[in-house]
């Protein structure tokens, strides 16, 4: 009788999920509490009736939401993708769910293969107890332009340490941001930025630091210190609430940008083109990702 063959590998599946990240403190598995990624390998563990551990593309953080986080793991159970992803859902606890589920080609991750990572904070000038969980209402009213401006300098590629929770483990905190645009919509405005990679809590450090400089707290002088890692005084640090972690891009598998980013179509994009192309063209742009995945 012939045993398993030692070289063979177990099928890689891929799947997108989205969540309200109240509930949770953040993706990553820990022993506080409820996180996404436990409760996803909880529910497929059930289904599939082995352990299941999927890693994901971004570890976002507690309170941060996803519309297009993209998770991968490995199993052989798998016999009807649409099946599961009916089940998986009736398992889930609510306010999070999987979107689709595919086969993944062979090497592919979450983490490493992604190319790049998109998120968007959404500002809206009045509370409505009819909004969506991802925006947040600041208590004074923005200079719209103010901050679509101050977003765009941080386009390109640059040293983000000051834009993010100090690190230990001796890596670089360069960062390339290949957009960083701000959208008008009715009742507010969308922050949208994507990068290669991103810091702990940077997205929410650079909103913030827009918010000071729309309210005269900040400006491009106390910007370009903190790009040469200089001390400028208390900033504020915008809250999770309206951080959504919306696309991840690969080279096979990227949803289109259909969710009002500035590149949609008929979005209203406030920040002034021919500013944006000289100033974007005048720093250097990486395409490949390192793994690094904390921009909550």
């Amino acid at each position: 009788m012939c045993g398993p063959d030692p070289k063979r590998t177990e099928d890689r599946w891929r799947l997108r999920v989205g969540y309200d990240g109240r509930p949770f403190l953040g993706w990553q598995r820990q022993e506080r509490g409820p996180t996404v990624q436990e409760s996803l390998d909880t529910a497929l563990a059930v289904l599939l009736r082995h352990p299941v551990a999927c890693t994901g593309a971004g570890r976002t953080d507690s309170g941060v939401h996803a519309r297009g986080q993209v998770a991968h793991f490995k199993s052989d159970s798998v016999v009807d993708p649409a099946k599961l992803v009916k089940g998986l859902n009736a398992l889930l606890p609510r306010g999070l769910a999987v979107r689709d589920l595919e086969p993944a080609p062979d090497g592919f991750s979450a983490r490493y293969s992604a190319l790049w990572r998109e998120y968007c904070y959404r500002l809206r000038d009045s509370r409505d107890p009819l909004d969506p969980p991802n925006v947040w209402h600041p208590r004074r009213g923005l200079d719209r332009k103010t901050v679509a401006e101050t977003l765009s300098w941080f386009e390109g590629r640059r040293d983000f340490d000051a834009f993010s929770i100090p690190r230990e483990d001796g890596r670089h905190t360069f960062c390339t941001l290949s957009m960083a645009r701000a959208v008008e919509v009715p009742g507010g405005m969308d922050l949208w930025i994507r990068g290669d990679r991103f810091l702990h809590r940077m997205v929410r450090s650079v909103v913030g630091f827009c918010l000071d400089v729309s309210e005269g707290r900040m400006g491009k002088g106390e910007f370009d210190r903190l790009m040469s890692k200089e001390q400028v005084g208390p900033r504020f640090w915008a809250p999770p609430d309206g951080l959504t972690l919306e696309r991840v891009g690969y080279r096979d598998w990227t949803e289109p940008p259909d969710r009002g980013q500035p590149d949609a179509r008929g979005s209203r994009d406030l920040a002034p083109p021919a500013t944006r192309e000289a100033m974007f063209q005048s720093t250097s742009v990486g395409t490949i990702s390192d793994g690094e995945t904390r921009g909550s």
